[in-house]
């Protein structure tokens, strides 16, 4: 009697178990919140994908959601797979401080007044910009996009550029909270130069970045044997850079930065 008590409690355990893994487990449109109980995963075949097969499912870097006939982006966060059916670029933001009112207002400013001129980035230096836009905090992050100039003295075979993404602390890079570090090598760019003068360059991220609420920060340096600096189109913001002999981030003046967009998806 004790045993088929023992058993049955086993069996109701394993139930319980295999119950919470399948309701656990969700599929979710990011756009509307709607459920799915299964989506395609298109790799280097059309698989279709259960969601209580989220955890031994094995995806690989090029993996996307098919859906409404398009490739989607998704990301997974414990136990839901979220997929983005939209994807927008769009231009920084100013932010304008009003101590008097101990608030934050942010504004869209338009591209042409945001623009400066150009700005070289120099090898075997750590330099950062600050990231923060009015946004919901469910934004991802896909991209970063540069414009780069003069391709006669750009040699996309030589070099490379290493990125990490930073915490904001106090409005400074915070070396202590590494969100995400990769290198990217110049010659795997796919740079078109309009008339040899410029191109975009786009930067992808490895993995989507969930926009922190109170910004980031992008740290850049760039490493290469013989060509001293990448010309960058400029922007107005601030830049900071590290001095490593006091070990400490510093704002660089008379200085300007890097104009940039962003790849976010929704």
């Amino acid at each position: 009697m004790f045993k088929k008590c023992i058993q049955k409690r086993a069996m109701l355990f394993s139930v319980f178990i295999i119950s919470n893994l399948f309701f656990s487990q969700k599929i979710i449109r990011f756009s509307d919140n709607k459920e799915f109980d299964s989506i395609i995963i298109v790799d280097n075949n059309k698989t279709v994908l259960h969601k209580n097969e989220i955890h031994n499912y094995h995806f690989s870097e090029n993996s996307r959601v098919f859906s409404d006939n398009k490739l989607s982006e998704f990301v997974i966060n414990k136990d839901t797979l979220t997929f983005f059916d939209q994807i927008k670029e769009i231009d920084e933001v100013n932010i304008d401080e009003n101590l008097k009112k101990q608030k934050v207002n942010t504004k869209k400013i338009k591209k042409r007044d945001r623009k400066a001129g150009l700005v070289d980035l120099l090898h075997n230096n750590r330099l950062a910009f600050f990231v923060k836009f009015n946004d919901s905090e469910n934004t991802y992050i896909n991209a970063l996009n540069f414009i780069v100039y003069d391709k006669k003295n750009f040699d996309k075979n030589l070099g490379k550029l290493k990125f990490q993404i930073l915490e904001n602390k106090d409005d400074f890079p915070n070396d202590d909270n590494l969100l995400m570090e990769f290198e990217k090598n110049l010659s795997d760019l796919d740079l078109n130069f309009n008339n040899y003068l410029r191109a975009k360059m786009k930067i992808n991220f490895p993995r989507k970045l969930k926009y922190p609420k109170k910004g980031f920060f992008v740290v850049i340096e760039y490493f290469s044997p013989k060509i001293n600096d990448i010309r960058f189109e400029a922007n107005k913001d601030k830049i900071y850079g590290f001095y490593p002999k006091e070990n400490k981030w510093k704002y660089i003046d008379k200085t300007t930065g890097y104009y940039y967009t962003l790849d976010i998806i929704k």
